[in-house]
Protein backbone atom coordinates (compact mmCIF):
# COMPACT_ATOMS: atom_id res chain seq x y z
CA UNK A 1 0.00 0.00 0.00
CA UNK A 2 1.26 3.24 -0.82
CA UNK A 3 0.91 6.45 1.73
CA UNK A 4 1.65 10.26 0.44
CA UNK A 5 1.25 13.37 2.73
CA UNK A 6 -1.44 15.56 2.22
CA UNK A 7 -2.16 17.87 4.55
CA UNK A 8 -1.81 19.70 8.07
CA UNK A 9 -4.65 20.84 10.28
CA UNK A 10 -4.30 23.28 12.81
CA UNK A 11 -6.96 24.27 14.80
CA UNK A 12 -6.30 28.02 15.70
CA UNK A 13 -8.80 31.06 16.96
CA UNK A 14 -9.51 34.05 14.97
CA UNK A 15 -6.92 36.21 16.51
CA UNK A 16 -4.18 33.41 15.43
CA UNK A 17 -0.74 34.36 13.61
CA UNK A 18 -1.62 31.20 11.74
CA UNK A 19 -2.45 32.31 8.75
CA UNK A 20 -0.08 34.78 8.66
CA UNK A 21 2.98 32.68 9.09
CA UNK A 22 2.13 30.33 6.49
CA UNK A 23 0.98 32.88 3.89
CA UNK A 24 2.83 35.87 4.50
CA UNK A 25 6.16 34.20 5.96
CA UNK A 26 6.20 30.74 4.10
CA UNK A 27 4.71 32.01 0.44
CA UNK A 28 1.52 29.78 0.76
CA UNK A 29 -1.82 31.00 -0.57
CA UNK A 30 -5.41 30.93 0.58
CA UNK A 31 -7.47 28.86 -1.99
CA UNK A 32 -10.88 27.57 -2.23
CA UNK A 33 -12.21 24.69 0.05
CA UNK A 34 -15.35 22.60 0.25
CA UNK A 35 -18.50 23.79 1.84
CA UNK A 36 -17.59 22.18 5.08
CA UNK A 37 -20.36 23.53 8.18
CA UNK A 38 -17.26 25.27 9.88
CA UNK A 39 -15.10 28.20 8.96
CA UNK A 40 -11.41 27.87 8.02
CA UNK A 41 -9.28 28.28 5.36
CA UNK A 42 -7.00 26.25 3.26
CA UNK A 43 -3.55 27.05 2.56
CA UNK A 44 -1.84 26.03 -0.81
CA UNK A 45 1.33 25.64 -2.45
CA UNK A 46 0.44 25.63 -6.39
CA UNK A 47 -2.84 22.96 -6.69
CA UNK A 48 -2.10 21.21 -3.13
CA UNK A 49 -3.92 22.72 -0.38
CA UNK A 50 -0.85 21.71 2.47
CA UNK A 51 -2.17 23.56 5.56
CA UNK A 52 -6.06 23.59 6.47
CA UNK A 53 -6.81 25.62 8.97
CA UNK A 54 -10.21 25.09 11.13
CA UNK A 55 -11.36 28.31 13.32
CA UNK A 56 -11.73 27.84 16.81
CA UNK A 57 -13.40 29.04 19.18
CA UNK A 58 -10.62 28.19 22.19
CA UNK A 59 -8.55 30.61 23.39
CA UNK A 60 -5.36 28.88 22.89
CA UNK A 61 -3.95 30.32 19.61
CA UNK A 62 -2.82 27.06 17.66
CA UNK A 63 -2.99 23.50 17.95
CA UNK A 64 -2.00 20.84 15.77
CA UNK A 65 -5.66 19.06 14.85
CA UNK A 66 -4.69 15.85 12.55
CA UNK A 67 -1.99 15.08 10.03
CA UNK A 68 -3.68 13.68 6.78
CA UNK A 69 -2.50 11.21 4.20
CA UNK A 70 -3.98 9.66 1.19
CA UNK A 71 -4.11 6.12 0.75
CA UNK A 72 -4.43 3.78 -2.15
CA UNK A 73 -7.00 1.22 -0.05
CA UNK A 74 -10.37 1.21 -0.56
CA UNK A 75 -13.03 1.81 2.14
CA UNK A 76 -14.31 -1.74 2.82
CA UNK A 77 -10.17 -3.06 3.02
CA UNK A 78 -9.27 0.19 5.32
CA UNK A 79 -12.15 0.03 7.97
CA UNK A 80 -11.37 -4.21 8.33
CA UNK A 81 -8.25 -3.69 9.29
CA UNK A 82 -8.69 -0.82 11.49
CA UNK A 83 -11.34 -3.56 13.13
CA UNK A 84 -8.84 -6.40 13.28
CA UNK A 85 -6.27 -3.75 15.11
CA UNK A 86 -9.09 -3.16 17.67
CA UNK A 87 -8.76 1.00 16.31
CA UNK A 88 -11.26 3.16 16.83
CA UNK A 89 -12.09 5.20 14.15
CA UNK A 90 -14.84 8.26 12.46
CA UNK A 91 -15.83 8.01 8.67
CA UNK A 92 -16.81 11.11 7.04
CA UNK A 93 -17.60 11.99 3.43
CA UNK A 94 -16.08 15.31 1.89
CA UNK A 95 -19.39 17.64 0.82
CA UNK A 96 -19.22 16.97 -3.24
CA UNK A 97 -16.32 14.85 -3.14
CA UNK A 98 -15.59 11.27 -3.61
CA UNK A 99 -13.32 11.63 -1.19
CA UNK A 100 -13.86 9.80 2.22
CA UNK A 101 -11.77 10.89 5.56
CA UNK A 102 -10.97 8.14 8.26
CA UNK A 103 -10.32 9.30 11.42
CA UNK A 104 -8.02 7.43 14.11
CA UNK A 105 -6.69 8.65 17.28
CA UNK A 106 -3.58 7.38 19.08
CA UNK A 107 -3.46 8.83 22.32
CA UNK A 108 -3.48 12.89 21.72
CA UNK A 109 -2.52 12.59 17.83
CA UNK A 110 -5.31 12.07 15.20
CA UNK A 111 -4.47 10.79 11.78
CA UNK A 112 -6.81 11.08 8.62
CA UNK A 113 -6.42 8.49 5.86
CA UNK A 114 -7.97 9.75 2.95
CA UNK A 115 -9.50 6.87 0.38
CA UNK A 116 -11.81 7.89 -2.64
CA UNK A 117 -14.77 5.24 -2.66
CA UNK A 118 -15.74 3.49 -5.80
CA UNK A 119 -18.88 1.56 -5.03
CA UNK A 120 -21.64 4.23 -3.80
CA UNK A 121 -23.56 1.09 -1.97
CA UNK A 122 -20.80 -0.48 -0.77
CA UNK A 123 -20.06 3.29 0.77
CA UNK A 124 -23.58 3.84 2.09
CA UNK A 125 -23.34 0.59 3.58
CA UNK A 126 -20.54 1.45 5.46
CA UNK A 127 -21.50 5.11 6.65
CA UNK A 128 -25.34 3.41 7.81
CA UNK A 129 -23.43 0.31 9.92
CA UNK A 130 -20.65 2.88 11.46
CA UNK A 131 -20.71 4.38 14.80
CA UNK A 132 -18.82 7.08 15.81
CA UNK A 133 -16.36 6.03 17.94
CA UNK A 134 -13.93 8.74 18.73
Amino acid sequence: MAITFNHLNLLASAHSDAVKIFVDVLGLEIGSRPNFPFKGQWLYQGDQALVHIIESEEEQACRLGHIAFDINMSLPELTMKLQQQALKYNIFQVPDSSIVQVFVKLGDLVFELQTKHVNSQQAFDIFSHHQELL
